[in-house]
């Protein structure tokens, strides 16, 4: 009876754990002029740069009140990187100003709301790369999570 119980206990231990996976490791992508790190995945962050926008679209956002401005590019497997996203942190008030519901936001969508400071991201609508490659399937865990306030970390 004992060995039948040990052999029945050893069974559901190599069973259980067989079908659990392994927590993602997790790393704090710095965003850099903003005082908050993104949770990215530990194995992506090797993809991802983090650099101050210069453009004239930067220049108008900062214009139209934000405080700060990052942008994120993602690095494929193979080729040339390319923007996946922007943030923004804008004065409560100057991001409230800007919202017009006719319009889709021009800086992104309101993610954190914190002393009296909005944290706003403007990511992709589509994936560049396809679905069913590594690159796309970067592309897709990256997207599920740019949008949740758990994402952010202040970094003060």
């Amino acid at each position: 009876m004992k060995r039948l119980l040990l052999v029945v206990l050893a069974s559901a231990l190599v069973l259980t754990g067989c079908s659990s996976s392994q927590p993602k490791l997790i790393a704090n992508l710095p965003l850099d002029p903003l005082p908050y790190f993104m949770k990215v995945d530990a194995q992506l962050i090797s993809h991802l740069t983090v650099e101050t926008p210069t453009n004239d679209f930067a220049k108008s956002a900062t214009k139209a009140g934000a405080k700060a401005e990052a942008l994120i590019y993602y690095t494929p497997v193979t080729g040339s990187k390319v923007i996946f996203m922007a943030v923004y942190l804008f004065s409560a008030k100057a991001f409230d100003r800007l919202k017009n519901p006719n319009e889709p936001p021009a800086y992104g969508q309101e993610v954190i709301r914190r002393n009296g400071d909005v944290l706003s991201v403007a990511g992709p609508s589509d994936s560049i790369f396809d679905p069913k490659s590594v690159d796309g399937k970067n592309i897709s865990a990256l997207y599920e999570t740019i949008y949740k306030a758990a994402t952010y970390i202040p970094a003060s």
